[in-house]
């Protein structure tokens, strides 16, 4: 990961602080890597309870293209190709009662964690305009936000379907954005404050935190995390706290049913290793997920969900994949017979020398660590 990793952090940047170039460029130097750039999957043909192949077409071109393989990956974020194939997923929040989470709501639900529109301005030297923008979002003195920037707080859709309605939940945090905007410029009782400002950057992709979550042979839970369960599969080490967000109560008063605002809790963990038998589907056999469609609970999701995160189980999905090559085994063979090959290439890492990276957890210290704790 500190291959692709961006030196600089914090939401709401420059295009040039996410350094996409680098990471193409790592990319680009792996000899066994073919980019398809562009293009969508969007038909599986399936042979039995595996895939056989991928249908995907260029989004520009309409060119389409057939991949044949023995394994697939998703990580559409989406569970798209798990989907397609007809994988177990979940959606939504699962009741208190379904795997005994103290955080679960009561009743099971549809809603999600949100997508943010982030956006922030800048300063001029001179005095700028901004158009009037009304587009059914009324704006006053009392709830408009009286801001420069709109980081991840910014956050639509909790209440909409994340992928059918992904469209809608976009742009109407494009025009929250510009609605609160044109307030600001031109009707607010103190505007000179916005007068040399202007808008520098809106995302016009949304940051989506959470859709379908396809379902392997373990679906991490709250208490995994909380109790810190060592299972014999433990794979990359995650650090992040349980953070799951909700509507801002304010927020919802003033915008009943189209709030834009967002709240998190975060209650802190012990960093724990989640399982290898998550990045797997428990009913398509050629089928590994990593990515927030990854094998969990809505309340778990809160601390896998993460970039770096996710992209340390892609490393662990890469490994896998090449045990069941050398074997000519599924991905649950791995764990049923081959477990301890792929320890060792986890042992090993992927990344290249010089390239940096986190030390190893030493599971045997994390036990006895556990030990002292209880």
């Amino acid at each position: 990961m500190k291959e692709i990793s961006p030196v600089r952090g914090g939401n709401a940047q420059p295009a040039g602080r996410y350094e996409d170039e680098r990471k193409k460029k790592v990319v680009d130097g792996e000899p066994d890597i073919a980019q398809f750039l562009n293009y969508h999957a969007f038909k599986v043909e399936m042979n039995g309870s595996q895939i056989k192949s991928v249908t995907a077409k260029h989004v520009e071109t309409g060119r389409e293209l057939v991949f044949n393989a023995p394994l697939f990956v998703d990580c559409t974020g989406d569970g798209s190709i798990g989907a397609l194939a007809g994988a177990d997923f979940s959606m939504g929040r699962e009741s208190r009662s379904e795997y005994g989470e103290s955080t679960a709501p009561e009743s099971s639900d549809k809603m999600t964690m949100g997508s943010s529109v982030q956006w922030y301005s800048v300063e001029d030297n001179f005095d700028s305009t901004f158009p009037a923008f009304k587009y059914g979002v009324d704006f006053n003195e009392e709830n408009a936000q009286k801001v420069y920037m709109g980081e991840w707080t910014w956050e639509t859709g909790m209440n909409f379907n994340q992928i059918t309605d992904f469209e809608r939940i976009r742009d109407y945090g494009l025009f929250v954005v510009f609605s609160n905007w044109s307030f600001l410029k031109n009707e607010y009782s103190q505007k000179n404050r916005y007068w040399n400002r202007s808008l520098g950057w809106v995302a016009y992709v949304a940051g989506k935190r959470e859709s379908r979550r396809l379902l392997g042979d373990i679906i991490l839970r709250q208490q995994d995390i909380e109790e810190h369960i060592l299972y014999p599969d433990a794979t990359a080490c995650v650090t992040w706290s349980i953070d799951l967000h909700y509507p801002d109560p304010k927020n919802s008063e003033q915008f009943p049913g189209n709030e834009f605002r967002s709240i998190c809790e975060q209650p802190m963990i012990y960093p724990y290793p989640a399982p290898y038998r998550c990045l797997y589907s428990r009913n398509i056999e050629n089928l590994f997920m990593t990515g927030r469609n990854m094998s969990v609970t809505h309340v778990a999701l809160g601390t896998t969900r993460q970039m770096r995160t996710i992209g340390m189980f892609g490393e662990v999905v890469g490994m896998a994949a090449s045990v069941c090559k050398q074997h000519n085994v599924l991905p649950r063979g791995v764990y049923e017979n081959h477990l301890n090959e792929l320890k060792l290439l986890m042992t090993k890492g992927a990344g290249r020398e010089g390239t940096g990276g986190y030390p190893q957890y030493n599971l045997g210290e994390m036990l006895q660590e556990k030990k002292l704790r209880q």
